[in-house]
């Protein structure tokens, strides 16, 4: 996971993660990690504080492209196209049966995520 996608991550789960923390009483602990952000830290800093485990291996076997879906938290829908990676071809696809991202069968790389 890049700086940009916790960042983008973080803005859009913030509201289900402060409810998940009210009810789970773990709101100290996510202000706690919030408050990185204020001292210069980064969003990946704050992601370790709240799973400090980072990513799990089962999670990386899976595919899962947001291991940090952490307490109750959803992923943010996107809406968009997966395309050859170099522009070669006209190539579309979607996400597989388990929402791991198309591959290029050619180049052997993941497809490129445009949105739309």
């Amino acid at each position: 996971m890049t700086e940009a996608e916790a960042r983008a991550w973080l803005c859009a789960e913030l509201p289900s993660l402060r409810k998940g923390a009210e009810e789970g009483s773990w709101t100290a602990a996510l202000e706690d990690a919030l408050a990185v952000l204020d001292e210069g830290g980064t969003a990946l800093d704050v992601l370790a504080l709240l799973d400090p485990g980072g990513p799990s291996d089962e999670a990386s076997q899976r595919g899962d492209p947001h291991p940090y879906l952490l307490y109750g938290a959803s992923s943010p829908e996107l809406r968009g196209v997966y395309t050859c990676p170099d522009g070669w071809c006209r190539r579309h696809a979607d996400r597989d049966a388990k929402g791991r991202p198309p591959s290029c069968p050619l180049r052997g790389r993941p497809m490129r995520f445009t949105e739309q």
